[in-house]
């Protein structure tokens, strides 16, 4: 008698990268259970340079792990490149689950002709048309009639699903999975945030107030900075830090902004690294000035790392910081200012309270072993025989 195969779970993602949704499907992938599922990793596009090698390499490295890459070139008509190598790996490898996450739904509904279990993984908030780009702008419409076709979809926040039901979302199954974060990695860490701060050229004994994020409209920044000049009239020894980075002429405007506002003395750009948990041990307090979330990993991170956040109330950020941060109305610099002004100004033994509720916040609810375990419920669910069914055996 044939021995039950162990199920075949391939995760898509258009490509490896620095951002957030990227380091999440890195960590699931890293912390799924080779036990229970053979686990494959299909990237569409093709990304080997920077942090994306590194992230490849340490990927391939798991023995555990498969890694495919379709290499597909950029437009619609590099589908007609990815497409055939994509269900070559189908035949090849008979996943019983797609996970499209982050926009592979396009791919991933070819799995649904191989008869595996389609899931549409939701990483997006709003359903206001004039913040997606021209593409999705186009598509959307289909992609609600489409999403009928998936068997799961999973948002990473209440206020996705939310919005993609607005939206006319007809998955027949919805299910929020928050970001899991790795407490072991983000921790805090003083001495390598005194280092970081001497690398910025930071006093190691000054307040120092961060935003972290893409140099991109909806990151908030000029709401930041205007906040920044807030707190530095009230704490004149403040500096502050933006950490990532931008197209250059947008960049540009806020710089002149800043200027405008009389910070350049005391704001550094530092553009993005690899050494994140150092970059958030630097800090004293994280803002996130965001018009649009959907579950900050910035927050959960420097949350793990001990820092207190001042966050906009957008996607499930307020949930996220729970009692341990302050959460103000977008766009709003006075608030944020005020807000970033009071914790501050507590006394040091307050504030190590907070910097320890809100790592263990983190570390009891948003671990990344929860984000696994909870997952493989999902996919274990779906491929629960139904009543009368054959089991499936394995390969011939």
């Amino acid at each position: 008698m044939r021995e039950a195969r162990k199920p075949v779970a391939f995760l898509i993602i258009p490509a490896l990268g620095v951002g957030g949704a990227e380091r999440q499907m890195c960590e699931l992938v890293r912390h799924l259970d080779p036990e229970a599922f053979e686990v494959h990793l299909v990237e569409v596009y093709e990304s080997r340079r920077g942090e994306a090698r590194a992230l490849w390499a340490d990927l391939e490295a798991l023995p555990a792990v498969h890694l495919h890459s379709l290499r597909k070139p950029a437009g619609l008509k590099g589908y007609a490149l990815a497409l055939p190598r994509f269900l070559a790996l189908l035949r090849r490898h008979r996943p019983d689950v797609l996970y499209g996450f982050m926009g592979g739904a396009y791919l991933a509904l070819a799995g649904r002709a191989a008869g595996a279990k389609v899931v549409w993984g939701i990483r997006r908030t709003s359903a206001d048309r004039a913040t997606m780009d021209a593409f999705d702008r186009r598509f959307a419409p289909w992609m609600m009639r489409l999403s009928a076709l998936t068997h799961l979809a999973i948002f990473n926040s209440e206020a996705g699903r939310r919005s993609y039901e607005a939206m006319g979302l007809r998955s027949p199954r919805r299910l929020v999975i928050p970001n899991g974060f790795d407490t072991g990695r983000f921790a805090p860490d003083p001495e390598a945030g005194r280092a970081q701060r001497r690398a910025w050229g930071i006093p190691g004994d000054v307040p120092l107030v961060g935003l972290v994020g893409r140099i991109v409209p909806v990151k908030g920044h000029a709401t930041f900075l205007r906040a920044a000049a807030r707190i530095a009239a009230e704490i004149p020894e403040a500096h502050f830090a933006c950490v990532g980075d931008g197209a250059r002429d947008y960049v540009a405007s806020l710089r002149a902004l800043a200027a405008s506002l009389g910070l350049e003395d005391r704001l550094h750009w530092v553009g993005g690294t690899d050494r994140m948990p150092a970059a958030y041990n630097a800090l004293s307090l994280l803002a996130l000035a965001s018009a649009d979330e959907g579950c900050p990993n910035v927050v959960g991170e420097a949350m793990a790392c001990g820092v207190p956040c001042v966050v906009t109330d957008v996607g499930d950020a307020a949930a996220l910081v729970g009692d341990t941060g302050r959460v103000v109305p977008p766009g709003d610099e006075a608030r944020l200012a005020a807000e970033a002004l009071s914790l501050l100004r507590a006394d040091p033994k307050a504030r190590a309270r907070r910097a320890a509720a809100a790592r263990e916040r983190i570390c009891a609810r948003f671990g990344v072993d929860r984000l696994a375990r909870d997952t493989e419920a999902a996919f274990l669910e779906l491929l629960a025989p139904e009543p009368g069914a054959r089991p499936r055996l394995a390969r011939g």
